[in-house]
């Protein structure tokens, strides 16, 4: 069994982000790229409140997510997502900077009312390390 620690430096030494899969209201699937930071045990990526993301994410807060594919790696995830748009803890993870990107770029400020980030929480984690003859190293959530 994977402690978060590892998983965190499987996934960033993949890439600095991942592919998020959510669920709109009607079912259909909606995948897109995000950036995502690391955390104690939790991981962080935002998006604009008028979003599709941030739609099918106060309908379905259960998520997927899969990393860029290596030869020696797969990696995927599966999280639920919790939305912050109180303007204290909003600004309170602007000012720690938990995005792996520069926020100003696409937010301007923590004062933006469009700005969500994004907690996902893991709740399982499959690496598979190439050999498909090999069961994947796992990771389970506590919470």
């Amino acid at each position: 069994m994977l402690d978060w620690e590892s998983v965190r430096t499987e996934c960033t030494g993949v890439a600095d982000g991942t592919y998020l899969a959510t669920v709109r209201s009607d079912g259909h699937p909606h995948v897109a790229w995000v950036g995502i930071g690391f955390d104690a045990d939790v991981m962080w990526t935002a998006t604009y409140a008028s979003s599709q993301k941030a739609k099918n994410l106060r309908h379905e807060p259960r998520v997927a997510l899969h990393w860029p594919e290596r030869p020696d790696r797969l990696i995927f995830m599966r999280a639920t997502a919790r939305l912050v748009d109180d303007p204290i803890e909003r600004r309170t993870l602007w000012d720690r900077h938990v995005l792996p990107y520069d926020q100003e770029q696409f937010y301007v400020t923590a004062d933006n009312p469009e700005l969500l980030f994004v907690e996902l929480t893991p709740v399982t984690v499959s690496i598979h390390d190439g050999d498909p003859t090999q069961p994947p190293r796992r990771y389970r959530s506590g919470r």
